[in-house]
């Protein structure tokens, strides 16, 4: 055989060894395609069927029962679910004081709890957004209690004083108002200790009428304007401002409060001063200068509000 006869055979050997190898790759590729698919619907059935029949609610409660293992309060939800947006929907909620019967201390109507999805990537919810509908107004904001990253920013509007019921045990009357407020906080990665920002509080229209607080009579007090704007630095809770202003008294205040956990054992330190309004009641006037404290001008009370928010004194 020739040299040139030679190497034509050798390339035709060449070319029927690529056409057999792309076959071969398309045979074991045709045979492999139902077995991918089939691993592929089996894996989607899977997770379907783990997110439709996962224990949301066993999760949710487990983790707030860790939140507040060490407080005094204990919560308690109704039933969740798992959006395709990787949001919890939570039918209600609610706050109670441990081993006290009654109403809760607070009741959310409805509460949806959205975890960042980047978060959720690294085993981490957080920061976490959340909506709650709350006695006919609403509560939203985003929370992170990771130390390295702690921040709580957060909106109160249109909440009806007149349908909350968790001060029954103290208050028996007609309560009435709506309450707004926000909180800013940021811990600038050094944790919620060293936490600063702003808190901002108003009851417009706030009304106390028929009222007894632990079963001492209360006159009726009307208030046109209700407000307090503190800060927060270093755990402590500064109150630059604390105004009152009513028909029947007026009242200005500031202080502190030394932030602890759990909250109510909180040191309170706050000086008011309580005057009566000009067309005030003698029998409010003689109650206000009963109470504990010293006088001021135009019969005004000088008081100082000591100890815990779960124990408050008055001298």
């Amino acid at each position: 055989m020739s040299a040139e006869a030679s190497a034509a055979a050798d390339g035709g050997t060449a070319v029927i060894d690529r056409v057999r190898v792309a076959v071969t790759g398309l045979v074991g590729n045709a045979a492999r395609g139902p077995v991918l698919w089939y691993a592929l619907f089996t894996i989607a059935v899977f997770l379907i069927a783990l997110v439709a029949t996962f224990p949301h609610e066993l999760v949710v409660n487990q983790a707030l029962r860790g939140a507040t293992g060490r407080s005094a309060f204990q919560v308690e939800t109704g039933a969740s679910r798992l959006g395709w947006t990787l949001a919890y929907g939570i039918d209600s909620l609610r706050v109670r004081l441990r081993d006290v019967d009654g109403d809760p201390l607070l009741l959310a109507e409805a509460l949806h709890l959205s975890p960042s999805r980047f978060g959720l990537l690294r085993g981490q919810p957080f920061p976490l957004g959340f909506t709650a509908s709350l006695y006919g107004g609403t509560l939203r904001g985003v929370v992170d209690p990771r130390a390295a990253s702690f921040a709580v920013n957060a909106t109160l509007e249109g909440v009806d004083l007149s349908r909350y019921t968790g001060a029954r045990p103290w208050l028996d009357g007609r309560l009435r108002g709506r309450l707004e407020g926000a909180v800013a906080l940021d811990g600038a990665g050094r944790g919620p200790a060293a936490a600063s920002g702003t808190v901002v509080l108003r009851i417009p229209g706030l009304t106390l009428e028929g009222a007894k607080i632990r079963g001492i009579t209360v006159p009726d007090l009307h208030f046109t304007d209700v407000h307090a704007n503190g800060t927060v630095k270093n755990a402590r809770l500064e109150i630059d401002e604390l105004v009152a202003d009513g028909q029947e008294i007026v009242l200005r205040g500031d202080g502190n409060v030394l932030l602890r956990d759990p909250l109510d054992a909180s040191v309170l330190s706050l000086a008011l001063t309580i005057t009566p309004a000009a067309g005030a009641p003698d029998g409010l006037k003689l109650a206000i200068n009963m109470i504990p404290g010293t006088n001021g001008e135009g019969g005004a009370r000088r008081v100082s509000v000591i100890g815990t928010i779960g124990r408050p004194t008055v001298r």
